[in-house]
């Protein structure tokens, strides 16, 4: 039996705190399993950071990286 490769998915954001969790989820709830999700925040100003880090305490498949100024 053939292992399912690994599907990556970026998703760049910046200020989306209040939207961000509709797409997280529909995200998260694909019945494909063997997937990351990788979000490059890219320094935002508002709950963003604080979205992100709860969703990927919530589920491994999800990795955050925040950039450190606005680029």
């Amino acid at each position: 039996m053939t292992a399912s490769p690994l599907v990556s998915i970026g998703l760049a954001t910046f200020n989306r705190a209040r939207t961000l969790p509709r797409s997280l989820e529909s995200l998260l709830n694909q019945t494909y399993r063997n997937m990351e999700i990788i979000i490059s925040d890219n320094a935002s100003l508002d709950g963003t950071e604080q979205v992100c880090l709860k969703y990927a305490e919530r589920d491994s498949r999800l990795r955050y990286f925040r950039q450190k100024e606005n680029v």
